[in-house]
């Protein structure tokens, strides 16, 4: 039971919590050896409106841009809005992920779960800022916990301890533009044999860092002005294409209010779930998601305060050990928090 429940959390937050284009790297070096090498997500070079964020080792090609286009510029007046960043402010994370978990298999015998809740908290350490307005900082995580264990199944906890515990020691450092828009994100080599970004906690804190400061547009800009970012999403096996319809809806000197509607769907597709073993993958039949946000931000901080809500359904058919078993479509509702202070 609690194997299947983790499976099909973990199947959906892939899908759900998906921020960002990743490719997990190999254990390949460059030069195609097996010795182990940093991990880096690399931005192509191109138009400064590209946000796509690719983990990989040098032995990964770069994965194609994300869009981001302008669809109305708002009222009058209208100004260009850029980061202006202080490299003497150092800054916390905190993300909160709240998730529950239903499913309707075909034989009305699937279980409705609750699921507890995840805490990470993120230390944020700005270094340098170029002349062209980009900031080099670097990252580490302070904590990851388990919350509302009580709620759940205790094997069902241990096995989201074991997931949390992922992240503990991760550190990196990342480049972010003037537009808010990641350049590069890097993490430090772990002294183990295991693969941290082949976990789903692991890829939200990633993908977290990659949307840490809200996505400005090229063009002046002003209350009402609505932009579209779309994305090709690739998380290990998972595919899908993600749209976000952006709105300033508040702007006051260097603080701004955004709304953010996603959306994702996928097509049918072999799953790989990270960490389950015994060869456990699903064949997806169908997923979509939809989700809301709201953004406050300010042009002199990194961390974007954000709230998101969102559910996304996906029918899954086993494929492999259990194969036999019936589809099962599952809906997974996620709640995420995501604050900044100073340090």
């Amino acid at each position: 039971m609690a194997r299947a429940i983790r499976r099909a959390w973990a199947s959906l937050l892939l899908f759900a919590t998906a921020c960002s284009r990743i490719q997990p790297p190999s254990d390949d070096g460059p030069d195609g050896s097996h010795e182990p090498s940093s991990v880096h997500a690399h931005l192509p070079q191109g138009d400064a409106s590209s946000d796509v964020l690719v983990l990989h080792t040098q032995a990964h090609p770069p994965f194609p841009e994300a869009e981001i286009s302008l669809l109305e510029s708002g009222q009058s007046p209208r100004r260009r809005l850029r980061y202006e960043w202080h490299v003497d402010r150092p800054e916390q994370l905190m993300l909160d992920i709240r998730t529950s978990l239903a499913g309707d298999s075909s034989d009305g015998q699937a279980p409705r779960v609750p699921l507890p809740s995840v805490r990470v908290v993120v230390a944020l350490d700005p270094k340098t800022a170029s002349v062209e307005g980009d900031l080099i900082y670097d990252w580490h995580v302070t904590s990851g916990t388990v919350t509302d264990e009580d709620r759940v199944p205790a094997d069902v906890a241990k096995g989201m301890r074991a997931e949390v515990g992922a992240v503990e020691h991760l550190s990196g450092t990342g480049v972010v533009s003037s537009r808010g828009l990641t350049k590069d994100l890097s993490v430090n080599p772990r002294e183990t044999t295991d693969e941290p970004t082949s976990q789903p906690i692991v890829l939200q804190v990633l993908q977290t860092l990659r949307n840490v400061a809200a996505p400005l547009p090229e063009e002046d800009v002003g209350v009402g002005a609505r932009w579209r970012r779309v994305s090709e999403l690739a998380v290990k096996t998972a595919r899908a294409t993600q749209t976000e319809l952006f709105t300033l809806v508040r702007l006051d000197g260097p603080r701004g209010t955004l709304d953010d509607a996603l959306a994702q769907s996928a097509p049918e597709q072999a799953l790989s779930v990270p960490r389950m073993g015994n060869g456990a993958h699903s064949q997806v039949g169908s997923m979509l998601a939809s989700g809301i946000a709201k953004t406050r931000f300010e042009l002199s901080r990194l961390v974007a305060d954000t709230r998101f809500e969102g559910t996304t359904t996906m029918v899954l058919a086993n494929d492999g050990p259990s194969q036999g078993e019936p589809r099962t479509t599952m809906v997974l509702r996620v709640a995420i928090d995501l604050s900044g202070s100073a340090r």
